[in-house]
Parts: C-alpha cells; structure tokens; sequence
C-alpha cells in the first residue's frame, strides 16, 4: 500500500510538471499574443518600454545571460544584424536576466552592445518573465509581429534578412 501511494505521489508530481512545462511553452507558440513585458529605463541608455508601445511594429525580443554562452553569442548576432540592416520595421529588445546589473555593463561594454537595445532584468522581474515565456528550459529569443502575435523562434540573420527584405 505504501509503495502504490508513493507510486501516485510521484506520478502527480510529474504529471503536475508536465503540464506546468507545456502550458509556458504553450503561452509563446508561434501564433500567440507574446506575453505582456515592461522594460524600465536602463541608466540613460535605454528607454522605459513595454510590448504595448511597440504596438505597429516588428518586435524582436532576446532573451540572454551572460552565464549562457548561446544566447549570449545571439545577443552579438542580433545587434550585429541590426547595425548592418538598420531596419524602421523591426525593433530590438534585447533583454538580459543576469543576477548582476555589474556583470551586465561590463559585457555589454565588452561585447559592444547597442546601448539603447539592451535591458537587464534582475531578481522578481526576471523570474516572472522568465515564467511567462517559458525560459527555464532555455534562453532564446521570439520575433512578434505588428499586432503582438509571434511569428517566429530563434530567427537566424539570414531567415530576418530574408524577412525584411533586406
């Protein structure tokens, strides 16, 4: 009897996780309305934002840590891509969770990131976003269209060249 209760225990909990999982992966599939985001002012660098505000427009969100090799490589290819396609259409976002504020200047001083693309995210802020887009399996970055709606995971340069057009 202990065993079967423990047997059920365990497949609740892993039922629960499931369903957990695919909800948030769910919430950002391509076709949905992107999650609501707000952006505060980043030091004189970036502006205050939010999705709203880029109501009309192309959005193209990343997500990075410093910590994470791949989605930090992203965040150089996506700034690298928009300082050789200055495109009106499309507006970078690109949003850093790292614990440290420090640590992200530095790299963004390292890597020469566009100032006023770049957000950092700490604590609360960055669990909840990182809850809302479905990010605790991993980085990545989602590009959403004029209406809010997502159209596209991880676009390479080429695929946003092809895109736009540019």
């Amino acid at each position: 009897m202990k065993k079967t209760l423990i047997i059920v225990a365990m497949f609740i909990g892993v039922l629960l996780c499931a369903v957990g999982y695919a909800d948030s992966q769910y919430r950002t599939s391509i076709g949905k309305q992107a999650p609501a985001l707000w952006l505060p002012a980043q030091d004189n660098r970036a502006p205050e934002t939010s999705l709203a505000d880029q109501a009309g427009k192309y959005v193209m969100l990343n997500f990075w840590k410093s910590t994470d090799a791949a989605s930090r490589q992203a965040a150089n290819e996506y700034t690298a891509w928009q300082r050789a396609n200055p495109c009106k259409g499309l507006t970078l976002l690109s949003v850093n969770l790292d614990d440290s504020q420090e640590l992200f200047g530095e790299i963004m001083r390292r890597d020469s990131l566009i100032g006023s693309t770049q957000y950092h995210l700490g604590g609360d802020t960055a669990r909840a976003v990182i809850d809302s887009y479905g990010l605790d399996k991993g980085l990545g970055s989602v590009l959403i269209d004029p209406s809010g709606k997502i159209v596209a995971h991880n676009p390479t340069q080429t695929e946003l060249s092809n895109y736009f057009g540019q």
